[in-house]
């Protein structure tokens, strides 16, 4: 059962890096929230914590966006408020946590595969 969770981890994070890097925010936020359910309802808690915070953070970027923006990344507001730099931050950042949850992902899936 642990290999399944973590090939399927593995599999969402690889999409979570594509979704990140396109800025598509409402698949990463639906694939970012199963995984971090998957991981409390297979009691792995320190992946749980460590994904919650970023999960919530997708939550809350996309539940408070304006009503008048096409979205959490409107073009003609991050150009007139400046706001390309922030984005571009913030895009990194995820980009590099993805990337070390592929990685931990990865180990974790090779380990519950050596010990089926």
């Amino acid at each position: 059962m642990e290999s399944v969770v973590f090939i399927f981890s593995l599999i969402d994070c690889c999409a979570l890096i594509f979704l990140s890097v396109y800025f598509w925010v409402v698949p990463e936020v639906i694939g970012h929230a199963v995984v971090t359910v998957l991981m409390l309802i297979s009691l792995h808690w320190f992946i749980f914590l460590l994904n919650l915070p970023i999960a919530t953070w997708n939550i809350y970027r996309f539940i408070m966006v304006p009503s008048g923006n096409m979205g959490v990344f409107d073009p003609t507001e991050i150009h007139n408020r400046g706001q390309l730099k922030s984005h571009m931050k913030e895009a990194m950042i995820k980009l590099g946590f993805h990337l070390l949850c592929f990685f931990m992902y990865l180990y974790s899936m090779i380990l519950a595969l050596i010990n089926d």
